[in-house]
């Protein structure tokens, strides 16, 4: 949505909010959605003033019938943080307080994937049709990265052969989440996979360009999101970890998960200080902070199992002979 798209007596502000937004690096696609809603809507009730107030945020958060918690927390995070910003030139513009936001209580869990489910999901990606063309070994190296390096599929999609440095056995991101860009090591194992790999591109023909994508469909165009996806969850289905279509199971983004719930269960075992390594696994994965980090280490009993290994009580000190507690 472009920002010139606001019509309503707030549409100066809304813009504003939003180049605001977009120079600190949010994507904010959702914000931008709902501000646009929220444009609509001053619209429709003919509303004159640049001003929010109590009466029209709360209007707003409780129309189009009941809302679902979830749906009308969202509203309201998006109004106190516009009001935030309209505040600094109008003092008296409401924001809506923290206890307006109902408490969420999500359900959700990612699918957390074994080594064997794993070796599973690269099999079959590896028997893609059409047999010989470049088609399974893209599918069988790409999820294998995913895997291995827990890169967002949007990071390993724009991948550029001239990103993947062999010798220094680094991946450059460029331009990723909140405009960031980052060096990601890579073990040799990793490297070995991402060279045969290009040399297969290679031997089919595919431009060796360094500005070229890393991975390529047939049609030696940049593999999109839509049907990388698409795939992904045939290959769940035929291999039994995924249900019908419509029916919840792994995604593609828990491979993502699985890197940071493996990375954290093999410092618990090599005896490391967690605590202190987790700067390093936020960084890696290219997150602004540490609570973004920490949603994705899901625990898991195997997790929990290791921790608890680890756990040992205090030695209390002998006690002298008639000495009391």
């Amino acid at each position: 949505m472009k920002v010139s798209s606001f019509h309503s007596a707030l549409a100066p502000t809304l813009r504003a909010f939003v180049e605001y937004r977009q120079a600190l690096g949010y994507g904010d696609r959702g914000v931008r959605s709902l501000l646009a809603h929220f444009d609509r809507y001053l619209v429709a009730r003919g509303w004159a003033r640049s001003i929010l107030t109590r009466e029209l945020v709360e209007d707003w958060a409780a129309s189009d019938g009941p809302l679902k918690p979830r749906s009308r927390s969202q509203r309201l995070h998006v109004m106190r943080l516009l009001g935030r910003f309209l505040a600094h030139t109008h003092p008296d513009a409401y924001i809506p307080g923290p206890a307006w936001t109902p408490r969420q209580h999500s359900g959700f869990r990612p699918h957390i994937y074994t080594s064997a489910e794993i070796r599973t999901l690269l099999g079959e990606a590896a028997q893609l049709t059409p047999v010989g063309s470049l088609r399974p070994r893209t599918y069988r190296t790409l999820l294998g990265l995913l895997y291995c390096t827990g890169l967002r599929i949007s990071e390993a999609l724009a991948l550029r052969l001239v990103d993947v440095d062999s010798e220094e056995r680094i991946l450059w991101v460029r331009e990723s989440k909140f405009h960031k860009s980052r060096a990601v090591p890579i073990p040799p194992d990793v490297v070995a996979a991402l060279d045969r790999y290009r040399a297969e591109r290679v031997a089919q023909g595919h431009a060796p360009d360094l500005e070229a994508p890393f991975f390529i469909n047939e049609h030696k165009r940049a593999c999109s999101y839509p049907v990388v996806c698409a795939t992904f969850l045939a290959i769940a289905r035929r291999i039994g970890l995924r249900g019908p279509a419509g029916a919840r199971g792994p995604r593609l983004h828990d491979l993502r998960h699985t890197f940071a719930v493996h990375r954290l269960l093999a410092w618990y075992r090599d005896g490391g200080d967690v605590q202190a390594r987790l700067p390093l696994l936020a960084d890696y994965l290219g997150h602004v902070s540490l609570v973004s980090t920490q949603v994705y280490l899901e625990i898991t009993a195997e997790l929990l199992g290791e921790a608890a290994r680890r756990f040992r009580p205090p030695v209390r000190a002998p006690l002298l002979l008639g000495g009391t507690l």
